[in-house]
């Protein structure tokens, strides 16, 4: 044996290798030596070098936070290193029973092994876990985490187990903002470890592995203080770096929000007040750059870090307000100082290339703008408001390609049976199918959903959108451009031309494009479309209204989807209970659902960390499906009244907004307070 290999095998440590069986080192390859700060040298033999991955893994899980690294010996190197350290090793398939063997017997289970031995979980589902925790870089207990194969205070039990050390949750760390700073933000990340608290002259530490000696070492070191070392597991800490990022951005942002406003005040004292209109455009175009410019972008693109639909400028007494409209609801987020509106209007005028010299008529623009290498097209309206213009931008989805993949919709909130009519409905090769419902209610996300169910390589479909906000990959889609004269009914007429298999029209706003649509069903093609109704059955009397022949409408007419969005109730933090008499009375007139009801159990918002104190997460759909039976046909042809309609269709199997919604109510999914906000009381 060479120098060398001498010198590594009076390195290797007989603590380490007793950490392992004789027999599981000999048949994969390698010898434990020695750890140096992180890592964790081992002798590899070059003969199983295929086994690497493996034995990086073993390694892992008997010393967590070590990184393996190998020195790779030939095999007879490795079996002269192996015997004289360890001996001769016999591997028996039956073992005698000798009083090793009792030792080993008596030996302690690990924690996985403990595990699997009071049926947590399974063999294979440990080796699974394992496995993904070594390719995902990841403890394993996020990975049980992540499978749901454990549930909160098993993970618990299981840390205790392994580390042996108190468990702390997110939410039981009440962090001091002046001991955080102690740590710099990128060892909290690297290192996962978070300061909490002073525990008398000690500092209360959270880790992911409280095994980290030399992290603990290190952190001791740069502050200063000895340490009570606490395990948090790994989701936990997950999530409390992603606030704690947040709330740092925020106050960042708050911070920088107040240095612009108070820059604009100080540069607006040293202008006159009564500037001339070239002065007021010089000055604007000039400020690209400026803190004007840069106070406008902050707002557009907080809204979109908000997901806001919609951006309310305001006036009020002596100040603007901002609202921003989040989930369908708005809430204020900042105020204008009335020394800087004048300013800030101005700045969007000019984005929007609008007139800003006037302030006394309603204006309409758009504008674009990069973001997070995205980009965001915006409409922009002004109105004259007690003196002063109020000012609305809609936030358009981000152009983004969908690429079709077979013909399944998946339509959030929708039921099995939705489902299947819907399908029904669009496997028609002709017709007009209209989605309904006021703005913002998700008109136009199902109808992209549907077209992509039906965008296969044997059609040609062709759209006119104002504007087009999602690109579908085989999808042919034009836009509205009144200053050229393409409104959705001149280029209908061009696109029955261009042999079309399916249209899409954004909006029926006008008997123009009805008519058009009608005459584009009747002669075999399929028409998709948005209305602005509040049931699917006033959408048969609208269309009449707006200038359509009762029989053509009867003829042409597939189906229609009535819809709504509710807020989801956030599953972390909301409380169940009963509701009261009244409460069942707002939701149902029925006296037979209003007494059920109140023996449901059913749910309410609270409130917490993980929606943002507001109770509820994004949001879902209420549907109202009424396919166009042959019955509902002859009504129409008759001029029955919009009731008469619902009430043949709620007979075939309908379901109407209400009940779609009381049905979520019971499902948990979402409360009665989203139903009277989004619907009304219930009426006969």
């Amino acid at each position: 044996m060479s120098n060398q290999l001498e010198k590594l095998k009076n390195s290797i440590r007989k603590e380490y290798t007793k950490s392992f069986e004789l027999n599981l080192m000999k048949s994969s390859g390698f010898i434990p030596v020695d750890k140096r700060q992180t890592d964790f040298f081992v002798i590899l033999n070059k003969g199983s070098a295929a086994n690497k991955q493996k034995i990086e893994q073993i390694v892992k899980e008997k010393f967590a936070g070590f990184t393996p690294r190998f020195i790779p010996v030939d095999s007879r190197d490795f079996d002269d290193i192996f015997n004289s350290v360890v001996g001769t090793v016999a591997v028996p398939e039956q073992p005698a029973a000798t009083e090793n063997s009792g030792q080993e017997e008596n030996k302690e289970p690990t924690a996985e092994e403990m595990l699997v031995s009071i049926g947590w979980i399974t063999k294979e589902q440990l080796v699974e876990c394992q496995t993904l925790a070594h390719e995902q870089n990841l403890p394993l207990d996020a990975i049980f985490k992540e499978k749901n194969y454990l549930t909160y205070e098993q993970i618990v039990s299981y840390l205790k187990k392994k580390y042996g050390v108190e468990v702390v949750s997110k939410s039981n760390i009440v962090v001091d903002n002046t001991i955080l700073k102690m740590l710099p933000d990128d060892f909290i990340e690297k290192k996962h470890t978070i300061i909490m608290s002073m525990e008398g002259n000690k500092l209360a530490v959270a880790m992911v592995n409280p095994t980290d000696k030399y992290t603990i070492r290190e952190v001791s070191l740069s502050t200063g203080r000895p340490l009570n070392v606490y395990c948090i597991p790994y989701f936990e800490y997950d999530m409390y770096l992603k606030e704690y990022f947040i709330q740092k951005k925020s106050e960042q942002t708050a911070k920088e929000t107040e240095r612009i406003i108070q820059s604009i005040e100080e540069e607006s004292a040293q202008f006159n007040n009564e500037e001339t209109l070239w002065a007021q455009v010089e000055k604007e175009l000039q400020d690209a750059s400026g803190n004007v410019a840069k106070f406008v972008y902050k707002i557009i693109t907080d809204a979109i870090d908000a997901k806001a639909s919609d951006i309310h400028i305001e006036p009020r007494l002596g100040y603007y307000v901002v609202r921003l409209r989040s989930d369908g609801i708005l809430k204020k987020v900042l105020e204008i100082p009335g020394s800087i509106e004048q300013a800030v209007i101005t700045r969007f005028k000019v984005l929007a290339r609008m007139n800003i010299a006037e302030h006394r008529r309603p204006q309409d623009g758009t504008f674009s703008i990069k973001y997070n290498d995205r980009m965001y097209d915006f409409r922009i309206n002004t109105l004259p408001v007690s003196g002063k213009e109020k000012v609305v931008i809609r936030i358009l989805a981000p152009a983004v390609s969908l690429k079709a993949s077979g013909d399944k919709m998946v339509i959030a909130g929708a039921s099995d049976e939705d489902l299947r009519k819907i399908h029904d409905m669009v496997q028609s090769p002709n017709g007009i199918i209209l989605t309904s419902g006021p703005t913002g209610s998700g008109k136009t996300t199902t109808l992209y959903t549907i077209l992509k169910a039906l965008n296969k390589e044997d059609v040609n479909i062709t759209t006119i959108e104002d504007p087009i906000e999602i690109k579908l990959e085989g999808i042919n889609q034009s836009q509205v451009n009144p200053k050229a004269d393409i409104t959705f009914a001149s280029c209908m007429r061009a696109i029955l031309r261009q042999d079309p298999d399916i249209i899409l029209i954004g909006e029926i706003r006008d008997f123009e494009t009805l008519e058009v649509a009608i005459s584009a069903a009747l002669t075999g093609h399929l028409v998709l479309s948005t209305v602005h109704t509040n049931s699917a059955a006033a959408t048969v009397t609208r269309l009449i209204e707006m200038g359509a022949k009762d029989y053509l409408v009867s003829s042409t007419l597939t189906g229609v989807i009535a819809q709504r969005l509710v807020r989801r109730l956030c599953d972390k933090c909301k409380e169940a209970y009963f509701p009261t008499e009244e409460e069942a009375k707002h939701i149902s007139t029925s006296p037979e659902i209003q007494q059920q009801l109140m023996k449901t159990k059913i749910y309410k918002k609270k409130g917490c960390k993980d929606c943002g104190y507001l109770g509820y997460t994004g949001r879902l759909g209420i549907y109202e499906v009424m396919p166009i039976s042959r019955e509902i046909k002859k009504l129409i042809a008759q001029g029955a009244h919009d009731i008469e309609i619902e009430e043949a269709a709620v007979g075939a199997g309908m379901v109407t907004l209400k009940t779609s919604c009381l049905n979520h109510i019971i499902d948990g999914i979402t409360t009665t307070s989203e139903f009277i906000r989004v619907l009304g009381y219930a009426s006969d």
